[in-house]
């Protein structure tokens, strides 16, 4: 089945928003120093009390309380931060948000969409603050203003404060997600690369100009595999600039660059009868994926160590119950940045083989049946790695998770969640980056049902715990 495309992960490809020094109790929330916020489960009106207001306020009158702002704005910067272990240029990227703040006029679209963004942060983690959605709204119409404006100003529009603005923007849209977001998302990210174009050299003249280019061109790559349209040639270049700047996942994204016009010239040709099929065209076609799922296995291969994820063989019942499903193997990875990387290495593999499978079988190779063999001995692994680093991404304790499951007797029970009472005490998961990699999963046909049904299962749970991009590819035919 080919890959058609739905919902992504836009928020996690925009954690780059934090807040100003300048702002009036904000100050202690500098690139150098991050207070840690308190365990919130109690309600957002005791945020600040205690020794934690202390040390963000010292040095004001007591009669000084923070403004609503001041809050939202802290506790984005804190939360977010606690979510981007080992995304190095996430984290500098948020990091340079306070400085950029600083420099911003009131009412500039960055200081605008970060308020909105801050906001959205804020109504998630307490429902019951009923105005923070609309204040949320109110500050991302504002941006949206103030947006338009600095792009018709001739210094502003190649300004870093403008880009950067267009990213908090695009996190918004994925944190409200409605039906409506990939198209909204996806026109941000449009609009990133239609500035990154007017910038010219600019992009490159400090590092975090190019680092701000490769954040963009990740997502650019995202946006053009849901449509299946080729990326713009503004970012398959400038390898000698932007090469001190990458990191493993850039080597793989700069690989994954041709995968959007891969797909465009497979539909192309599949849209065609099978008399008019250019044989010729549908040859070259197969070489150039074959050659890109050579690149994609290299990158594998290459790895350093700190990359390198344990496997945990699962103890069997010798008599397993024919209605539940455990992975062979789990997975544990040095965080949860490195597993949702390796899962972009398996989606990208899954749809290159899509690809190759849907291609080949309107040309007639020699050894037919050996070629779609390979193809599915691949699917297999790949799905079966995605599977496995399902518990990781959930949050649970692998080396608890190896032990037999042997109570799964229920029809209704999933693994891992049936196995273990409680996640991770750290509170954060990697669940959002497994929507796409089980989406894709699900839509290789395979004769394995029970790990079909297993995956769609763990999306239904996904969705049920609030995210909605669940909900979304869940009502998407496999």
């Amino acid at each position: 089945m080919v890959f058609k495309g739905r919902a992504s992960r836009a928020c996690e490809n925009c954690n780059v928003m934090n807040n100003a020094p300048n702002v009036r109790g904000v100050k202690s929330l500098s690139p150098k120093t991050d207070p840690k916020i308190p365990n919130l489960s109690h309600g957002g009106p005791d945020l600040w009390a205690g020794k934690e207001s202390h040390v963000l306020f010292s040095g004001l009158g007591r009669a000084l309380v923070p403004s609503k702002e001041d809050l939202t704005l802290c506790f984005f910067y804190q939360t977010t931060m606690e979510t981007l272990v080992g995304s190095y240029r996430s984290q500098y990227l948020h990091r340079q948000l306070p400085i950029l703040f600083s420099q911003s006029e009131p009412g500039s679209a960055l200081k605008l969409a970060s308020q909105a963004i801050s906001y959205v942060v804020w109504a998630r983690a307490w429902p019951d603050d009923i105005n923070a959605a609309q204040v949320a709204m109110k500050y991302y119409s504002q941006s949206l203003s103030a947006l338009n404006a600095a792009i018709r100003d001739r210094i502003k529009a190649k300004s870093d404060e403008t880009l950067y603005a267009i990213l908090l923007l695009s996190g918004y849209e994925t944190m409200i997600f409605s039906s409506g977001t990939p198209a909204a998302w996806g026109t941000h990210v449009d609009g990133a690369t239609a500035l990154l174009k007017h910038r010219g050299s600019e992009n490159f003249r400090t590092p975090f100009s190019c680092n701000m280019f490769l954040f963009i061109r990740r997502n650019a790559i995202q946006s053009h595999l849901q449509t299946s349209t080729p990326v713009d040639p503004i970012f398959d270049g400038f390898a000698e600039i932007l090469s001190p700047y990458e990191y493993i996942e850039d080597r793989l994204i700069s690989k994954s660059i041709r995968i959007p016009e891969l797909l465009t010239r497979a539909n192309s040709i599949l849209s065609q009868t099978s008399c008019a099929i250019d044989v010729s065209k549908a040859s070259e076609l197969i070489r150039a994926a074959e050659n890109l799922d050579r690149e994609l296995a290299n990158w594998a291969e290459q790895i350093p160590v700190n990359w390198v994820y344990t496997s945990l063989r699962c103890s069997r019942d010798p008599r397993p119950s024919s209605s539940t499903f455990v992975p062979d193997q789990i997975h544990r990875y040095p965080d949860f940045y490195t597993a949702r990387v390796w899962n972009l290495y398996r989606v990208y593999r899954l749809i290159t083989q899509s690809i190759l499978s849907r291609v080949s079988s309107c040309v007639h190779l020699d050894r037919i049946e050996e070629y779609q063999d390979r193809i599915d001995s691949i699917n297999r692994a790949m799905v079966a790695d995605v599977c496995a680093s399902v518990p990781f991404l959930l949050g649970y304790d692998c080396s608890e998770l190896k032990r037999s499951p042997n109570h799964l007797q229920d029809r209704d029970s999933l693994w891992p969640q049936s196995s273990m009472e409680k996640l991770s005490s750290s509170g954060h998961s990697g669940k959002f980056s497994l929507i796409w990699p089980l989406y894709i999963a699900c839509s290789v046909p395979s004769d394995q049902e029970i790990q079909q049904k297993w995956m769609r299962a763990q999306l239904r749970w996904i969705a049920e715990t609030g995210e909605a991009q669940a909900q979304l590819v869940q009502n998407t035919s496999f």
